[in-house]
């Protein structure tokens, strides 16, 4: 019942979020993170463990969109399609990210991600075990430009075991993925929020 209850404080924080936004969007078929206001930043700090906001753009030749997170151990693919979404899609909206621990067991945390747009909202809840970790990083593209032949990495977080300090992911992995898988292999669990646009 906690994690229910949980889960809905989280979608309500997250539809809030977008919901308060005043930004015009941006032209172009693109992905960019928005600029937060305090208030929104202290929400998402005290409701969740990690956070993402995503805006995208797109024209009317897109009609689709999917979103989902894949797992890496030691930079091996385990899970390739975790919490998959695919959603109708037209101009503008956000994708939401969000993990919590659970209240229950602090090993498991609660992923969620919600796709909001004009046609609505699709969220996506499931419960992952983590384990303990020394030690985590994480980080997001500032902007990225959508293609709808490539699988767009948008954020990631990654955790590590090991007692030397950890770098996240370089600003040229979320730009060519595809060309710089060898930087997963240096954490002990990866996962990577992916997206896919469709025409």
């Amino acid at each position: 019942m906690k994690k229910i209850f949980l889960s809905i404080i989280l979608s309500l924080t997250s539809l809030s979020l977008v919901a308060c936004k005043a930004d015009e969007p941006k032209s172009g078929n693109n992905l960019s993170v928005p600029e937060l206001t305090a208030r929104e930043k202290a929400i998402l700090e005290n409701s969740s463990e990690h956070s993402f906001l995503i805006d995208f753009n797109v024209d009317d030749t897109y009609k689709e969109m999917s979103v989902w997170v894949e797992k890496y151990e030691f930079g091996k693919l385990v899970e390739p399609e975790m919490g998959r979404m695919t959603t109708a899609v037209s101009d503008n909206g956000t994708i939401i990210f969000t993990t919590s621990k659970t209240i229950a067991d602090q090993n498991q945390s609660m992923f969620n991600i919600s796709i909001q747009n004009d046609a609505g909202t699709d969220t996506a809840t499931y419960l992952e075990t983590i384990g303990e970790m020394e030690s985590s990083v994480w980080g997001s593209a500032d902007e990225l430009k959508i293609n709808s032949t490539k699988k767009l990495v948008l954020a990631s977080i990654c955790y590590s075991n090991g007692n030397e300090g950890i770098r996240s992911l370089s600003n040229d992995f979320y730009g060519d993925s595809d060309g710089h898988m060898d930087e997963l292999k240096k954490f002990d669990v990866v996962y990577l929020l992916r997206s896919e646009f469709t025409k």
